[in-house]
């Protein structure tokens, strides 16, 4: 594990690196993408690999309850419909 931390984490003084850099950026193209990508969201910590909750609704970091009862949960969740018409690729313009 030690050679897997890269060099600015080494003057910081950090020794280990346990989890492995991802990220894997998706563009959502439509609405059905999108759902596609919420209902996955949503069960992934309900599957046989993580089984964090019984249900979506019962995992409390998941904005399952506000998708499926309207009503917020720990987190203040935006309905994706709500950004439909904000550009989120524009830049600041000062």
């Amino acid at each position: 594990m030690k050679g897997e931390v890269n060099n600015s984490d080494k003057v910081r003084g950090k020794l280990f690196e346990i989890w492995e850099d991802s990220f894997n950026w998706k563009h959502c193209y439509g609405n059905d993408f999108i759902i596609q990508k919420l209902e996955y969201m949503h069960n992934n910590p309900c599957s046989g690999r993580w089984n964090l909750a019984s249900t979506p609704l019962n995992y409390p970091h998941s904005s399952a309850k506000f998708y499926l009862t309207n009503v917020q949960g720990m987190y203040d969740v935006l309905h994706y419909l709500d950004l439909e018409d904000i550009d989120l690729t524009m830049q600041s313009r000062d």
